[in-house]
Formats: structure tokens, sequence, C-alpha cells
């Protein structure tokens, strides 16, 4: 398992999405964690990754917007994108 460790920005809270035939779909939340990477070169850069976390997972992170978080992730895509586990 993967650990992504950054400043939590945001919560996106889970929401229903809408469908062009009708059909309600759930959306998870979202952490929004804005991340200090360093480049090739030494110069640092501030990425922000937005991570779908388990409605389960959610409340450990209510009450550390704008602090340093730990989540645990796992990798989708060739170039990446991270989810919550």
């Amino acid at each position: 398992m993967l650990k992504l460790v950054g400043q939590l920005i945001n919560i996106v809270d889970k929401s229903k999405y809408k469908k062009e035939d009708g059909l309600e779909v759930d959306v998870k939340a979202k952490l929004q964690i804005l991340v200090e990477t360093i480049r090739a070169n030494g110069t640092k850069i501030k990425e922000l990754h937005t991570i779908s976390i388990p409605d389960t997972r959610i409340m450990l992170y209510r009450d550390k917007i704008n602090k340093e978080v730990s989540v645990d992730v796992g990798i989708i895509s060739k170039q990446y994108s991270f989810y919550g586990v």
C-alpha cells in the first residue's frame, strides 16, 4: 500500500449524479490534498490531488482541514490517479 502525504485543502461530500437517461448514481466523497513534489532539477512544485475515499473513512478527516494528513492510496492508470482506501 502507498501513502499520500500532504495538506488537506478540502473535502467534497458524497453526492448523487443524474445521468442523461435519468438514472441517479452515487458519487463517493473526495479529499483534495496539496502535495509538495521535488523535481529532478531540485525545484519544488505543489500538486493538488483529488482522491475518492470510502464513506466509512471520511469522518477520519473532517477535523483535519489545513493540516498534514497521510492517506493510504492505490494507483490506477498508466499516468496515475490516487484513490483512498
